[in-house]
Formats: structure tokens, C-alpha cells, sequence
């Protein structure tokens, strides 16, 4: 099983339109909303691709009730947690030519009890549920205790988890230095966390913990990894225009279910490669075509790097 963490759950909300015009009123052609967030997307593209995820979540107010509607309706597990705190709610508007603007809420700062409530759900299934992989991603709400994230590293460590981190700043250091098994920065978290981007910056992160693995994504320049089982740069065959909102998070899935599946690291990255480039084709966020995932995947290229 993966279990997928979502301290800042969202509704998730889509516009597609024409094109923007900034300052004029915009005819909106089709809006659609479901359950999201990081650690939700992960959650969706896991199941989509034959693998099985329970999301934990903190859900609160009209949207949280909205949001536990439609996980209802999908094949992943959900211990949700009552909070005080509103579910948050983002918008993408999308336009014809693939353009994806985001507006995201940061969500409202944790009620005093929130986040004790939050730890116990998560370290109670942990402590039910065979070992497996857990998945940390995502932004945390304000109020957000700094070791959150590698308090949840510990605690699956000590259960005998697998972790997954996609965050940056603090939360990821203090991630690291909990032991994370892997993580996924974005080229300017690199260069924002170490300073340099690229092999270099992906060097000098994994410095600070060598038996971890980082895998640093770079949009269409696709992926570079190192780890004590070997060094890669896997790249997708040809550049793709549609919504990256997700793309990231339909990545981590794909390592998630190589790491839960013990699948080798070169296609593990091609496989992220195709998740990935999937996501960007899809208006939605959190959902992939397997065919196309498949197809892309099979075309993307992996090489050593010495």
C-alpha cells in the first residue's frame, strides 16, 4: 500500500476558457471540480495506474464536505480527519493554447488540535497496515510545526516504511535529515535549497545524506537522479504542451509505485517520464491515461551518467 500524507488538501477547481484577457470579464466554457492537492493527485494517478492508495487528510467546512464526497466515489482509501480548519480551494484556468494559470489558497493556520489529531490518524495506520511506502508532498498549512514532515519520516521509518518527499525549504531538510529515503525537488527548489541546479545541485543535496536518493525534475529536460544504486538523466522523447498542473505529482506516483513494485531505477524514471507527460495531457489535475502513459514512457530515454 501507499500511504499518501495531505496536510493542505484542496478543492480543486478548473476553468477552461478561450484565452485570458486581463481586466475584461472571461466566458468560461466548462468548470469542473474534485478533491485535490498534492498528496490527492498522488493518491488518484496511483490508483489509476493499478496500485493501491490510502490518503490521510485534515477536511473541514463546505469544501471539505465536497472533497469527501468525490474521494467516496473513487477506488482510494481516506482516513479523513475533522478539522475546524476550512479546506482550502485552488483555480486553474486553463486556456485553448494549454496556457495554465493557477491561484492557490494557502489555507487557513491549524486549529490548536488539528495537527495532535493529525499524527495520531497517521501513526495509527501505520501501525495497522503492512509496510510498504509512504509519500510526503506538498504544501503545509500556516502554523505547521517546522519537524512535521520529518516527525512522519520517523515514525514510517520505525514501522518499516519506504518515504517519498516532494516539498522544499525547511520541511525538506528536516526531511532529510530524518532519513527520507527518497525526494523529489523541481529545479528551482534545487537551486533554491543548495544553491546550484542541475548534476551539481543534485550532488550537493545528496551530500548531506548518501544513502538517500534524489530525483530532480526539470519540466520538458525531464529528470536526473542519483543514488546509491546508480546516477541517470531520463528525458522524454519529444516536448509536450497541455496543463502542468499535476505533472509533478503524477511523477511521484510513478516512483512510488516502482519503489512499492521494486522495479529497476531506469524504468522507474521512464515510467515517471511517461506519468508525467500524461498528466500535462490531461485538462485535470490527478489523472492520467495508463495507455498514454504507457506510450510516452516506452519512448523516453534513460542513459548513465558517469
Amino acid at each position: 500500500m501507499i500511504v499518501c500524507l495531505g496536510l493542505n488538501p484542496a478543492l480543486d477547481i478548473t476553468y477552461r476558457i478561450d484565452r485570458m484577457v486581463r481586466g475584461e470579464a472571461q466566458r468560461v466554457r466548462s468548470v469542473y471540480a474534485r478533491a485535490g492537492g498534492k498528496a490527492t493527485n498522488v493518491a488518484n494517478v496511483v490508483t489509476q495506474l493499478d496500485g493501491q492508495a490510502h490518503l490521510v487528510c485534515a477536511l473541514g467546512g463546505p469544501a471539505g464536505e465536497i472533497f469527501a464526497r468525490q474521494l467516496a466515489e473513487t477506488p482510494i482509501a481516506m482516513t479523513g480527519v475533522e478539522s475546524a480548519r476550512p479546506t482550502r480551494r485552488t483555480v486553474t484556468i486553463v486556456e485553448d493554447d494549454g496556457t495554465a494559470t493557477a491561484l492557490n489558497e494557502d489555507g487557513e493556520e491549524w486549529a490548536a488540535a488539528d495537527w495532535p489529531l493529525m499524527r495520531a490518524a497517521f501513526d495509527d495506520l501505520l501501525l495497522r497496515s503492512e509496510p510498504g511506502v509512504v509519500v510526503l508532498t506538498g504544501s503545509v498549512p500556516p502554523g505547521t510545526p517546522a519537524t512535521a514532515y520529518a516527525d512522519c519520516v520517523a515514525a514510517a521509518h520505525d514501522r518499516g516504511f519506504t518515504t517519498i518527499v516532494d516539498c522544499s525549504g525547511p520541511h525538506l531538510i528536516a526531511a532529510i535529515e530524518a532519513g527520507a529515503h527518497v525526494v523529489k525537488p523541481n529545479r528551482h527548489e534545487l537551486l533554491a535549497t543548495v544553491g546550484a541546479e542541475g548534476m551539481e545541485g543534485v550532488r550537493r543535496l545528496r551530500e548531506q545524506a548518501p544513502q538517500m536518493t534524489v530525483v530532480a525534475s526539470d519540466g520538458p529536460a525531464g529528470l536526473l537522479c542519483d543514488g546509491p544504486a546508480g546516477r541517470w538523466r531520463a528525458v522524454p522523447s519529444r516536448p509536450l504542451i497541455g496543463n502542468p498542473t499535476g505533472a509533478g505529482d503524477a511523477l511521484v506516483a510513478a516512483l512510488a509505485l516502482g519503489q512499492w513494485r521494486g522495479t529497476p531505477w531506469p524504468d522507474r524514471l521512464t515510467h515517471a517520464i511517461g506519468a508525467s507527460g500524461a498528466a500535462v495531457l490531461n485538462p485535470v489535475a490527478g489523472q492520467v491515461d495508463p495507455s498514454l502513459v504507457r506510450e510516452l514512457a516506452g519512448q523516453a530515454r534513460c542513459e548513465t551518467i558517469g
